[in-house]
């Protein structure tokens, strides 16, 4: 069963990835990457925290789902993640997982089974206490039709019985099992190497059923809260979220302080990016951060030349790729000469110019801080700017018809990336028009597979090459419309599902290898760019750190304007 992962709510819209039969010898894989600070390296450390005081934060979006089985945009991820708790997390900046609400976990040699000990102790906010049950409950409600989670092909259909759960023909899901209070087990159809960073997303964090079923599923989702993170929900309303202390948050500081120091956080929506930069400017707003993408593009250059405010960026690689797909089944990129063509035509570092040189030129569909990018691309897939050679390509094709239709969402952003692709491809023989449109007309027309040239990206949802390259480029992914390219090769197929149960890593960095190759030298789509985390923190916020994976630490934060 495919997954859908669409997800919405990021910079110049989101949703997919790319590209590679050539023998590959011996690579160099990145490590994750880490934040850098320009400036002020108190936002990052600094002494002992001071508990109490509040902050004010600006987004420039809506928050569209309260409840952590449906929260599937970066909007609304940033409150779910400050309220409720998976059983596994990251640590600190990188992709190393680490216990959540669960104090622990085993896995059976045959990577089939999982059985995690429970945090015993832990209260929901109304104090009814977590339990395994707590996490059972989730899960079938990411299972259940009636609710509609995103986070439902995530498990269906490799836990065991999700797929008979899901359809309805079980009661419950016979693989999810609460053993004593504070024992789960779950049990996988297969091996997935990649299942421990799958319940690290909030859709499997622990809920109170008993409240769910008080308030109803339209309320949880829309008014009311009740989770076990650091913050409890105080005020929601369509402008304004306010956020208090929760009291009794079960994680402490290493110097035995109970988190989160801040007693409240508020969130005002606002959807103009330069009110947003006056109100940090003039210190009412604490952060610029994940809440909505960092810095706008619009704003940026004005930070970088003050002298104030430059000392106040913060940066951080993203695992995002941004791309330009085109369609393999319709003409003329149904030719792979035309595609390849297309590879060269396009300047990509003058996008990245055009973008206030806020990202990096990307040369593949992995970005460098997932296991598995390849630092050394054979020179033959590893495409530089090249219209003399684009020109050659299109002539050897023979495709005489160069009429491209290019569509994308009505961003400032995407309309930037849109007249320079267009001149790019105009000037080696393409006659680009170009169509953009709001973002749910552009998403239905790319999933459905009828865009024949477009602007999209893939942001993880979590840190592994099958998220990337399994989810855009696997032929069984076509139906979904995650591969909306229409990419299909059989040989990729293979290798790609072959990674996807071998438990063995460096087998399956060799497999996405060759994936990877074979989908370059095929070139589905152009890699135009890597995506960067491009923040501003106050001088007197302090314990602020980036996570590839995670939303801002807000739990992890204090502030002290007397130490700036």
């Amino acid at each position: 069963m495919a997954r859908k992962l669409w997800k919405t709510g990021t910079a110049v819209g989101a949703s997919i990835a790319a590209l590679g039969l050539l023998a590959v010898g011996i690579t160099t894989h990145a490590s994750t990457p880490k934040a850098t600070v320009a400036g002020n390296a108190d936002a990052v450390s600094s002494g002992k925290p001071t508990p109490g005081g509040s902050i004010t934060l600006d987004t420039d979006g809506d928050f569209k789902d309260l409840d952590p089985a449906l929260a599937y945009d970066t909007i609304s991820g940033e409150i779910v993640d400050q309220m409720y708790n998976p059983l596994v997390t990251y640590k600190g900046t990188t992709s190393q997982l680490t216990g959540d609400l669960a104090s622990s976990w085993k896995v059976s040699k045959d990577g089939k089974t999982y059985t995690f000990q429970i945090r015993p102790g832990v209260k929901f906010w109304n104090g009814d206490p977590v339990t395994a049950q707590s996490f059972v409950d989730e899960f079938q409600r990411v299972l259940s039709p009636s609710v509609g989670s995103p986070g439902e092909g995530f498990l269906d259909p490799i836990v065991v019985g999700s797929t008979a759960y899901n359809k309805g023909k079980a009661k419950t899901v016979s693989g999810i099992k609460a053993i004593g209070k504070y024992t789960l087990q779950i049990k996988l159809t297969k091996p997935e190497p990649f299942f421990l960073q799958v319940l690290a997303m909030p859709f499997f964090s622990a809920v109170d059923q008993a409240f769910i079923d008080k308030v109803g599923n339209k309320a949880f989702d829309s008014q009311t809260a009740m989770g076990t993170g650091p913050f409890e929900l105080s005020k929601y309303t369509g402008t304004q979220v306010v956020l208090k202390k929760n009291p009794d948050y079960f994680m402490k500081d290493k110097y035995g302080n109970r988190l989160p120091y801040l007693d409240q956080i508020t969130i005002n929506v606002n959807k103009n990016d330069q009110v947003d930069a006056l109100h940090f400017e003039d210190g009412q707003t604490a952060l610029i951060a994940d809440l909505f993408a960092g810095i706008p593009s619009s704003v940026y250059p004005t930070f970088l030349n003050s002298p104030t405010l430059k000392k106040d960026i913060i940066k951080a690689p993203s695992n995002a790729t941004y791309y330009l797909g085109l369609n393999n089944k319709l003409a003329p990129f149904n030719n792979v000469k035309v595609r390849q063509a297309v590879e060269y035509a396009i300047n990509k570092q003058r996008i990245v110019q055009l973008l206030n040189n806020r990202f990096m030129v990307a040369d593949q569909p992995l970005p460098p801080g997932i296991d598995g990018y390849m630092k050394n691309l054979p020179a033959s897939v590893d495409y530089k700017y090249n219209p003399a050679k684009a020109k050659a390509l299109l002539k050897q094709s023979g495709v005489k018809d160069l009429n491209v239709t290019l569509y994308s969402e009505n961003t400032a952003d995407a309309e930037k990336i849109d007249d320079q692709i267009q001149s790019d491809m105009n000037a080696v023989g393409f006659h680009v028009k170009i169509d953009s449109m709001d973002w749910n007309s552009f998403l239905t027309l790319t999933e459905k597979g009828k865009a024949q040239a477009f602007q999209l990206a893939w942001i993880q949802d979590f840190p592994d090459a099958s998220d990337f390259l399994n989810t855009l480029f696997n032929s069984n992914e076509i139906a979904s419309g995650n591969n909306a390219s229409m990419y299909d090769n059989k040989q990729v197929d293979s290798w790609l599902n072959e990674a996807e149960t071998d438990t063995n890593q460096a087998q399956r960095i060799q497999l996405y290898d060759k994936a990877t190759v074979q989908i370059m030298k095929d070139a589905p789509w152009v890699p135009l760019y890597y995506g960067e985390f491009v923040y501003a923190v106050q001088p007197w916020v302090h314990g602020f750190y980036i996570n590839p994976t995670l939303m801002d630490p807000l739990q992890a934060i204090w502030i002290d304007k007397s130490h700036q």
